[in-house]
């Protein structure tokens, strides 16, 4: 039986544990450093890639190009998600529910690659039927052989999210380096020389480079690790419950993303209409580059976080809240003290990077920058929201994008915006979507008591600090003579923010204390994350 002194030191070691960063058990962690890490080689190599040659094609192809480009790329990935309904999480979490060594791993191995084949043929088919309907609608019937072309990359593109979900969810570093090394380094080889021929040579080379990474991948699948182990061959579950399990949950989630996509390819497709030049669609095309890659860093946490909390939905200690927390507040603070710092350089950076042709970008990368740190710093509490309730996640999906179409036909529908304010305007109306996107999630989570404490005063922070900068911004651009002074203001704003929200993650116990994170680096079970061979699964820590 238990004493009074027994249960005191009980108390006393669960406060000592507390205070020295405990609050996430270790193994939990090495989970998510372990995840992250892999997830962070992959993503310098492909995303850092692809940034820059997307930087060089629309320096040497010029704004019109790479407008066209962006153009076909957006319609490819709207008709993507909906053939295969989000292919890409969806692979993540079964993938980080069934590891290596379990025994519906082989069957779901299977059940993902009939999933992704039967989704990227019916794209393909898809946008090349309707290709010339397309490009009716948009008025531009000279498009239609650049659509025609770009069923290739929607097929590639839903081959390469699925075979991305599966490898985040299993944490098989050696397999995501080559899947990604493959990407980037085709993209930076092919794509800066294709924007010299036209649009065209651009969108096929990008099919053809995401096709040929997946192909090399199941190539080379017993060297990377990816062949199941003794036990998961010799035992499998059913393939058709399986493929039953996943194809209803990506059919509920696509339920939501069809208008969200369809919202999005609306505004692209509007600014398109109103701007005979493209010029608009290729500035609004960077200002989203540069809000995808300041969302690099916290999108790598928020993915692994994902596995770890599908992993975890059924225990009892609330992990997957306790790991959603710590998500939180690593996303919205990395992402709110990069995009701060970016938009604080934007003036000069953005004509280093790109040319004085862009400058005009200025206000919608500044807002879309803003758009990051809502985005990341929601993508936890988002992805715990698919696994408490995915269709009340359908339901939010739904309203952003009633939000962004109807904003976006109220004004672009009749040339009711000047040509030269598009690509901002445009950028204004996916923040707003966002920040009610954002609070409704918060809410839901409330309502349902799964929401942690802190979690929605870190967020909110977050989000008025970017919003605040993104003003300043436009401030700074109407009034040029006091670029410095704003500007430094800026960067205040930025650091004094970013202080706060230490303090405040201090307090909540979401910073780990430097033995901690020596700790989880020093541990086998990191080391064996970073290996090319699978790490084994392992329940969570008392």
């Amino acid at each position: 039986m238990t004493t009074d002194i027994d249960r005191q030191e009980t108390q006393a070691s669960a406060l000592d544990r507390a205070r020295a960063g405990f609050v996430i058990p270790r193994s939990v962690a090495r989970s998510l450093v372990g995840g992250t890490s892999a997830l962070g080689l992959g993503v310098i190599i492909e995303r850092g890639f692809g940034f820059l040659s997307n930087l060089l094609a629309a320096r040497l192809g010029g704004a019109s190009t790479f407008g066209a480009y962006s153009l076909a790329i957006t319609t490819a990935s709207n008709i993507s998600t909906y053939a295969a309904g989000g292919i890409g999480s969806t692979a993540v979490r079964f993938s980080g529910k069934y590891p290596h060594d379990s025994v519906g791993y082989r069957t779901l191995s299977k059940a993902l690659l009939i999933i992704s084949l039967v989704s990227a043929a019916l794209a393909a088919a898809g946008l090349w039927a309707g290709a010339p309907a397309i490009a009716h609608l948009l008025g531009k019937n000279s498009l239609t052989g650049l659509l025609h072309w770009a069923a290739l990359s929607a097929a590639g593109m839903i081959m390469l999210e699925c075979c991305r979900g599966f490898l985040v969810g299993q944490r098989i570093v050696g397999a995501i380096l080559v899947l990604s090394s493959a990407v980037g380094i085709g993209m930076i080889s092919l794509l800066p020389a294709a924007s010299r021929i036209g649009p065209v040579r651009m969108i096929t080379s990008q099919g053809c480079i995401t096709l040929g990474a997946v192909l090399l991948c199941l190539l080379l699948y017993k060297p990377l690790g990816l062949a199941p182990s003794p036990t998961a061959a010799t035992s499998r579950q059913p393939l058709g419950p399986m493929l039953r399990n996943v194809w209803s949950f990506g059919i509920i989630q696509l339920a939501g993303m069809i208008g969200m996509n369809a919202a999005g390819w609306w505004l692209t497709s509007l600014i398109a209409k109103a701007d005979t030049t493209m010029v608009q669609v290729g500035l609004f095309a960077i200002a989203n580059q540069l809000r995808n890659m300041v969302s690099l860093a916290p999108g790598l946490l928020s993915e692994s976080g994902l596995a770890v909390m599908a992993h975890g939905e059924n225990d009892e200690a609330n992990m997957a809240g306790r790991v959603m927390a710590l998500c939180t507040f690593a996303t919205v603070f990395s992402s709110l003290l990069i995009a701060g710092l970016v938009i604080t350089i934007i003036p000069w950076g953005l004509t280093a990077l790109y040319g004085r042709s862009y400058a005009p970008a200025a206000a919608a990368c500044c807002i879309s920058l803003a758009t990051a740190v809502v985005h990341m710093g929601s993508a936890p509490a988002s992805a715990q929201l698919t696994i408490v309730s995915i269709r009340f996640t359908g339901v939010i999906n739904t309203i952003w994008a009633v939000l962004v179409a109807s904003s976006a036909t109220l004004l672009f529908l009749g040339h009711k915006v000047a040509s030269g304010n598009l690509a901002w305007i445009a950028a204004l109306i996916y923040l707003g979507a966002h920040l009610v996107s954002a609070l409704l999630v918060i809410a839901a989570l409330s309502r349902r008591k799964v929401l942690p404490g802190g979690v929605a005063n870190i967020s909110v922070l977050g989000w008025s600090v970017a919003v605040v900068l993104a003003a300043l911004a436009l401030i700074r651009l109407l009034h040029p003579d006091i670029t410095i002074p704003i500007s430094l203001l800026m960067l205040a704003v930025c650091l004094v923010s970013s202080a706060l929200m230490l303090r405040m993650g201090h307090l909540h116990h979401w910073v780990p204390s430097v033995a901690v994170i020596k700790e989880v680096l020093r541990t086998k079970g990191l080391l064996r994350s970073l290996a090319v061979e699978p790490p084994t699964s392992g329940g969570f820590d008392a």
